[in-house]
């Protein structure tokens, strides 16, 4: 090769390697770079004093020594030219890699935006405007109307005349002295003809009823309890039934009567049964004083006595015996 070109090809080269000293310099290239590069150049420097020197040898030696000498120093350049090519694809790589770890560690961390008080002003704004959700109204439920009960129409009172007296030996005397009553009665009975006669007496209707029994079975109280709670429930309301309290006695003979007499009206007085009542002549004859024929029977001021107490009680205060 002529000297002319080689110079040409040293100078063609040493222009490329001038822009890759800028870039590595500018990149930031390590010392290992730089010294590759000084090495490169200084390598192409001795490469073109040598060829000088070959190119003014060579103008007197044959030309078959100058196509010898030529030989070798195409090779060189041509591997001076590998190895500089290598060398930049190196530093490239190495520029790459620095960039890369420099993006790396630099990523700065992406900004997260702040409300700004308008946005916040705007978000109060849109709190206070919002239209609150109405809660569903419940509708009144309509109580259902009562309808009113019809009250049990009271049966009405039979309408009551006359007197029944029901009784023994007292209830006969009360007969004979006073006019204008009826009786159902036995001399010396009790309890026994008490129950014989209640067939007979339930059938009664409108009456005033005077029952006056206990004399002669002070002891048998329960038992007659038990008597007036057989009544039939039509009859108690289809009459005026009176229990007349056991009346008091007097003299050495009847002697403690009166204390089993008012035993005997007390326990009648309170479990007697409801719709029945109850006359308290005992304690009027105790108050005022009686008469009597024989300490248990009474004269007939006394009986008529006792016949208007019961008219009282039934509501005929002008009624005499």
């Amino acid at each position: 090769m002529k000297a002319t070109d080689r110079k040409r090809n040293n100078l063609i080269l040493l222009m490329l390697l001038l822009p890759l000293a800028v870039v590595l310099f500018v990149a930031g290239c390590n010392k290992k770079d730089q010294e590759l590069y000084k090495f490169i150049v200084t390598s192409a420097t001795k490469s073109e004093a040598t060829e000088d020197s070959t190119s003014m040898s060579s103008e007197t030696v044959v030309t078959t020594t100058e196509s010898e000498s030529a030989a070798p120093a195409e090779t060189t350049t041509e591997a001076t030219t590998e190895e500089t090519t290598t060398a930049t694809e190196e530093t490239e790589a190495t520029t790459t890699k620095a960039e890369v770890k420099a993006g790396t560690k630099k990523a700065t961390p992406k900004a997260t935006a702040k409300p700004t008080s308008a946005t916040k002003a705007a978000a109060k704004t849109i709190k206070k405007t919002a239209t609150p959700t109405k809660k569903p109204t419940k509708k009144p439920t309509k109580k259902p109307t009562k309808k009113p009960t019809k009250k049990p129409t009271a049966t009405p009172k039979p309408k009551i005349s006359g007197y029944l007296f029901v009784g023994d030996s007292r209830t006969v005397g009360l007969d004979d002295a006073v006019d204008g009553i009826s009786s159902i009665a036995k001399v010396g009975d009790g309890v026994s003809y008490f129950k014989s006669v209640v067939p007979d007496l339930i059938k009664v209707r409108g009456k005033n009823i005077i029952i006056n029994f206990g004399v002669n079975d002070r002891d048998r109280y329960k038992d007659y309890v038990a008597v007036y709670k057989s009544f039939p429930k039509e009859f108690i309301q289809g009459n005026n039934v009176v229990i007349m309290s056991v009346n008091p006695t007097s003299g050495t003979k009847y002697k403690g009567w009166n204390a089993d007499i008012e035993k005997f009206n007390a326990y009648v007085k309170k479990y007697r049964p409801s719709g029945i009542k109850y006359l308290d002549t005992y304690s009027v004859l105790m108050k005022e004083g009686f008469q009597t024929r024989d300490g248990c029977h009474y004269k007939p001021a006394t009986y008529k006595r006792i016949a208007q107490l019961a008219f009282n009680f039934c509501g005929d205060k002008n009624k005499k015996p």
